[in-house]
């Protein structure tokens, strides 16, 4: 009676069948997406689509606000974009001075992501090379 009741339990691991390959696969797949290259003009637009469009919506809602005073922080990108103010012409500028600046960074972005992720793979396959020489050395 009792064999029948420990028969019915299910397994929470089921047994392994010696075929790994499968799960070897899942994780290159998994390992080569998480480190792949990111496309840096491609995150370059992203970001300064992003950065153009939010100086001109920015812009845009001061001079929508008006009053005596529009934007005194805003205001204060006429220092590094020259002919920049709080206009609708202004704004049209904003957007190309943020997708310059915007490219910029994304462009930026990318290539030092990118160039870190190479050097952690050049310094693991150099460590890889150091142990496989040092377990050949160990065991002859």
């Amino acid at each position: 009676m009792i064999s029948k009741n420990v028969e019915s339990i299910p397994e929470k691991n089921p047994p392994v069948t010696g075929d790994i390959s499968d799960d070897q696969e899942a994780t290159e797949i998994l390992l080569l997406s998480s480190l792949s290259r990111l496309d840096k003009t491609a995150l370059g637009i992203a970001v300064g689509t992003f950065f153009g469009t939010a100086l001109f919506v920015a812009t845009n809602l001061l001079v929508l606000k008006g009053g005596d005073v529009v934007g005194p922080n805003l205001i204060l990108l006429e220092q590094f974009f020259g002919g920049y103010e709080i206009t609708f012409t202004g704004s049209l500028i904003g957007f190309f001075y943020g997708l310059i600046t915007g490219f910029a960074a994304g462009w930026t972005i990318a290539f030092l992501r990118n160039s870190i992720i190479a050097l952690y793979i050049a310094i693991l396959k150099f460590k890889s090379s150091v142990s496989t020489v040092n377990d050949f050395i160990d065991n002859p």
